[in-house]
């Protein structure tokens, strides 16, 4: 087999397919015919099922055309093959019931207190297991315009290891909102550290990202992200908690509640949220893209709608 390179009359020669995929591996490589062919034959079994998203709404006092939102999916893996101990529903209790959790908590919370100004919409998104349908065909028919949402805030697995010193930022310089988030941290004595893995693109695997798609700035919390310095333990028991969670029980049938659960940490991440989604609401604020932000142009696009 052969490859032309920019010198047509001089091809490179492959003696094998082990050597063309050394030869990939090189800066510079372009793509070769390799002459071979494939034919299948396989069966396809087409399901219809339907489900729902869940939304609800509180309406602001004074621009109830301008909303907040949000959300978490209550979606998990449902059943699948016996583990160990011969379990076979995977409750999804961490990822994501207790990031809905919290979303109901903030909900509960604004709506004991003075009605904001702006809206606030709360959503359970379905099917996020899936590849984010449920908040991809939300966003594709919109109740809300996205025009007019400030910001979606998004709770995606929770820790439940205890209080942390820090929070994990996703997706750093992307948008305003990491500076939102870094005055409500320091409003609970608390920093804000940069997820350690960015090649693993968290920020682009979660229910928010459809709206991010669509111009609106989004805000992820989501605690697989990296370790939380931990008050007890520090860094090495956060770290040691995400291991041992991702390498146990995501999507496992062990993600299930336990009386062990130390759910102040939660409870301090859903408090950012709502801290955060009140500032906003109760403002003219209108966080913007950063300018090296892929998300930054759509939402230019629509500057009009937010005179």
């Amino acid at each position: 087999m052969t490859r032309e390179t920019s010198e047509p009359s001089q091809p490179v020669q492959y003696g094998d397919f082990e050597q063309v995929r050394r030869e990939a591996r090189r800066p510079g490589f372009r793509p070769i015919d390799l002459g071979a062919t494939l034919s299948a034959d396989t069966s396809v079994e087409l399901r219809r099922i339907q489900s729902r998203n869940v939304i609800g709404r509180l309406t602001g006092s004074r621009y109830p055309n301008e909303t907040i939102s949000s959300a978490g999916h209550w979606d998990s893996f449902g059943i699948g093959p016996p583990d160990a101990e011969g379990r076979r529903i995977r409750p999804g209790a961490v990822d994501d019931a207790l990031g809905l959790a919290g979303v109901i908590e903030v909900a509960r919370a604004f709506a004991r207190g003075p009605r904001p100004q702006r809206s606030l919409v709360f959503a359970a998104w379905t099917a996020e297991e899936r590849g984010l349908l449920g908040a991809e065909y939300y966003s594709a028919n919109p109740i809300y315009p996205h025009e007019t949402m400030v910001a979606n805030l998004t709770m995606d697995v929770l820790q439940t290891a205890g209080p942390a010193r820090d929070v994990v930022l996703i997706g750093q310089g992307q948008s305003e909102m990491e500076d939102l988030l870094a005055d409500a941290a320091r409003a609970q004595g608390r920093t804000v550290s940069v997820e350690p893995h960015p090649e693993r693109g968290l920020f682009y695997r979660a229910d928010h990202f459809a709206l991010a798609k669509r111009g609106v700035p989004v805000l992820l919390i989501m605690a697989l992200a990296g370790g939380n310095d931990l008050v007890t333990g520090g860094r090495e028991a956060g770290e040691r908690w995400v291991a041992d969670y991702t390498g146990r029980c995501y999507h496992q049938p062990c993600d299930a509640w336990s009386a062990d659960w130390d759910l102040r940490g939660a409870a301090q991440d859903a408090a950012l949220v709502y801290e955060i989604g009140r500032r906003l609401a109760n403002s003219r604020e209108w966080p913007a893209w950063r300018s090296g932000s892929e998300f930054r142009q759509v939402r230019e696009s629509s500057a009009a709608a937010r005179r």
